[in-house]
């Protein structure tokens, strides 16, 4: 049997319960993504409700709260209350991560990992070259890295009512994991930063103008995402803003660095050529200078 799941902590979690409650042989059972669903000879494809749904979610939460209590179960730091990282989430919260990957087989592999949590209950900590828990590790290590590039490389941009607004493509969906981290450096802004593969999209109120103060993120369709790539509605100061920038990171940078010299490779390796497209800084649009300059970047005041 094929149970057919969302790519989501949700979906892979609530198809692996639903496969534990139906008392289904383990290895007769496997995870597929329902958009990329393909039978083998012999096998049955059920299909799994929606992440989305109410009951999906609730027994998603069964098996990770689940997970947590096996795997720390007999942890001293944990028993003492004295774990700095709250041993009881850090153990299974590689599962968070790695369920926000890509990679085609990550609900097989999550699916075999939680199944192992519950048989193998606190040895799991231990087995780190095990090869489903080196396979699940990779998973998240490449999410988790994904998510630094996130921090480092959206870029906002203003617009006319003093949001900001921001477009980023990663490899994995990582917004829903970041949002959290904006949302504290960036804590008395409006903003709104959307993925547009994944169709996720984060939105943080400062609590100023409509007394909700917090942030959201939510999962877009296809015309939802479509009207959010469309925002156009600069604000004025925008473009002088991204010229400034741009003529600030040309005159710090070494002349003479071009793809066939010295120097190149590593910024394409801090720097992902796949990111260089969003980023202000290597925009050459962003190289034209302003006809005029914004009043508050004069340094004088209105009278």
């Amino acid at each position: 049997m094929a149970l057919a799941c969302d790519l989501s902590l949700e979906g892979v979690l609530g198809a692996t319960g639903i496969g534990y409650l139906a008392h289904a042989d383990e290895s007769r059972v496997r995870l597929v993504p329902r958009d990329a669903c393909q039978a083998r000879f012999g096998e049955q494809v059920v299909d799994t409700p929606s992440d989305a749904s109410d009951e999906l979610v609730g027994l998603a939460r069964r098996v990770y709260r689940g997970i947590e209590r096996h795997v720390a179960n007999g942890c001293p730091k944990a028993r003492n209350g004295a774990c700095p990282t709250n041993c009881a989430g850090a153990c299974a919260r590689r599962l968070v991560y790695a369920s926000a990957s890509d990679v085609p087989s990550m609900p097989e592999a999550l699916h075999r990992y939680a199944r192992k949590a519950f048989v193998e209950g606190p040895r799991m900590r231990s087995l780190i070259a095990d090869e489903l828990v080196v396979e699940v590790d990779e998973l998240a290590r490449y999410v988790l890295n994904e998510c630094e590039h996130t921090k480092q490389f959206a870029r906002f941009s203003l617009l006319a009512d003093g949001s900001l607004f921001a477009v980023f493509r990663p490899n994995a969906d990582t917004i829903p994991l970041t949002a959290g981290y904006f949302a504290a450096r960036m804590g008395g802004e409006r903003f709104c930063i959307v993925d547009p593969v994944h169709r996720s999209a984060a939105f943080h109120d400062s609590g100023k103008l409509s007394g909700h103060k917090g942030h959201t993120v939510v999962r877009l369709d296809r015309e939802s995402a479509d009207q959010l790539l469309a925002t156009k509605d600069l604000s004025p100061d925008e473009l002088y803003v991204r010229a400034l920038w741009k003529r600030f990171y040309d005159s710090v940078a070494l002349p003479g660095r071009d793809a066939s010299q010295r120097g190149y490779d590593l910024q394409a390796g801090w720097m992902p050529r796949r990111f260089w497209g969003g980023l202000t800084e290597l925009d050459l649009r962003n190289d034209a200078k302003a006809s005029t300059i914004p009043q508050r970047y004069t340094g004088k005041t209105l009278k």
